[in-house]
């Protein structure tokens, strides 16, 4: 699916997903912690959304990320997903979903292509906890102010609400990523700022 094509589907997901929810620009905004012009311009697909923005946008709806993507609409608390699941293209990353029950919002499971020539995006910042399995290449996760360097069959676990980015290092890498949102207690507390995250 061509880039233009790819941002009408995610702004036109978005938009449904907010006006579903009864809710504004202005009272996403301050669910979401994202500025209205921010939204406004994903909603029109002038901007591509990042991964952090994807995931934030997501729980600030109280949907799953694949539901903002419009796919797995409708259907039983069960959901199966194959290879063959749409691609999305978000900030140099390619991006299926591999999770998203209707009703589920609390668990993102994303199957990522990271291609060498990725340019460094900013750092990503969100509310919950990554997991992140390498199952090809080899990662490096720049994580606060340290980098780590993933090699294929190893795992990442750590606090996203800390900066972090993601690479390939020397070859393409495949992750698979597993965002959790934050406990109950703690979801009171504002999202950080996605509009300039990269993931």
């Amino acid at each position: 699916m061509e880039l233009d094509a790819v941002l009408t589907s995610i702004a036109e997901g978005l938009r449904e997903e907010r006006i579903r929810a009864g809710l504004t620009l202005e009272q996403l905004a301050l669910r979401s912690d994202l500025s209205i012009a921010h939204l406004s311009r994903l909603e029109s697909g002038d901007r591509q959304p990042s991964i952090a923005a994807l995931i934030t946008l997501s729980r600030a709806l109280g949907i799953s990320m694949s539901a903002l993507l419009g796919e797995g609409k409708g259907g039983s608390a069960l959901a199966v997903f194959d290879d063959n699941e749409p691609t999305h293209v978000a900030n140099g990353l390619s991006v299926s979903a591999c999770s998203g029950f209707p009703g589920s919002s609390n668990l993102e499971a994303l199957r990522i292509i990271i291609e060498t020539d990725r340019v460094p995006p900013p750092f990503a910042q969100h509310r919950g906890e990554e997991w992140i399995h390498v199952v090809r290449g080899r990662l490096r996760l720049e994580y606060a102010e340290e980098t780590h360097y993933v090699e294929c069959g190893a795992s990442a676990h750590f606090d996203a609400e800390q900066p972090h980015r993601l690479g390939a290092e020397g070859t393409t890498t495949e992750v698979l990523v597993v965002a959790v949102d934050a406990p109950q207690d703690l979801r009171n507390r504002p999202l950080f700022p996605s509009s300039t995250s990269g993931h």
